[in-house]
């Protein structure tokens, strides 16, 4: 991305996205006599404006902008535009660029070859990895990784992470390790056939800076009471193989059981985010491992 800020719930926050938008001067990425539509996407609760109203907002500030420094106001098209501009909103934090995707709806990715039964959307990797607060140069982890979005996003995101997949089902192993292929990534991800009820089996105590982490719902998937039960494994192992002030994001539909494992492993709910994945309501629960 190429600007980012906060802004607020109010109807202000589309004054405060403008602002942001026109800093960043986006203008740039549309080639002369080219054209621009501009992607809305809100990830969160509580926004009075609507996906909608952002784009506008963010279409205008870039539309100013050139006006000011080129004299040219480029063109909006909806339909086949030369590039999409993308503002992200993530709770209170926009994020706004250029789209290099080539798909308009931001979590279709062309890499994904193989499709997980309960995949997770690439936005809500990405927004994962940003909860937890993940750098470049870390190691993260995810321990179920399914088809390997989290691990893939983080390679495309992290040039340097020591990117780490972990799952037990051998054929969604072997279909991370096909769509990171297809990424053109599988050199930096490290797909391991393991468990993630035997995490320090795995990997050193103290290891991991950031764990992101989809694990069955029990909805879609197995049954509740199983969820349950992997929760009170899976957490203390989280625990043992993160190192002291680490950060693990964890997208629940039991938010209430999670949190209840999370604090007989030792860790400190960070802070929580609503979302929308697919047909459901699920939390986001970002934990800290306390500092020694």
């Amino acid at each position: 991305m190429v600007g980012e800020g906060s802004v607020r719930l109010s109807r202000a926050g589309l004054d405060d996205a403008w602002r942001i938008a026109y800093g960043a001067r986006l203008h740039r990425y549309i080639p002369v006599n080219g054209a621009f539509a501009v992607e809305g996407v809100r990830v969160g609760e509580g926004h009075e404006y609507t996906s909608v109203e952002l784009a506008a907002k963010v279409g205008d500030a870039v539309q100013r902008r050139a006006l000011e420094e080129e004299g040219v106001v480029p063109m909006v098209r909806l339909s086949s535009p030369t590039v999409v501009i993308q503002a992200y909103l993530d709770h209170d934090q926009l994020m706004v660029g250029p789209l290099v995707t080539g798909e308009r709806s931001r979590h279709r990715r062309r890499y994904r070859v193989y499709d997980h039964p309960a995949a997770l959307k690439a936005t809500l990797a990405y927004a994962m990895l940003r909860l937890a607060g993940a750098r470049d140069g870390e190691v993260i982890l995810d321990p179920m990784c399914g088809g390997g979005t989290v691990a893939i996003e983080a390679a495309l995101l992290f040039p340097t992470a020591r990117l780490i997949c972990v799952e037990l089902n051998r054929r969604h192993a072997e279909g991370a390790l096909l769509n990171s292929w297809s990424a053109r990534v599988a050199r930096r991800v490290e797909v391991i056939h393991g468990d993630a009820t035997k995490l320090s089996s795995i990997l050193e105590e103290e290891s991991v800076d950031r764990i992101i982490s989809n694990p069955p719902y029990g909805i879609r998937l197995g049954d509740p009471i199983d969820v349950r039960i992997l929760y009170r494994r899976f957490m203390p192992e989280s625990a043992k193989i993160m190192k002291p002030g680490a950060t693990a994001a964890i997208i629940t539909a039991e938010p209430g059981y999670l949190r209840q494992a999370a604090e007989k492993a030792g860790l400190k709910e960070e802070h929580t985010r609503r979302v929308r994945h697919g047909d459901l309501w699920v939390d986001i629960i970002v934990f800290r491992k306390p500092e020694h």
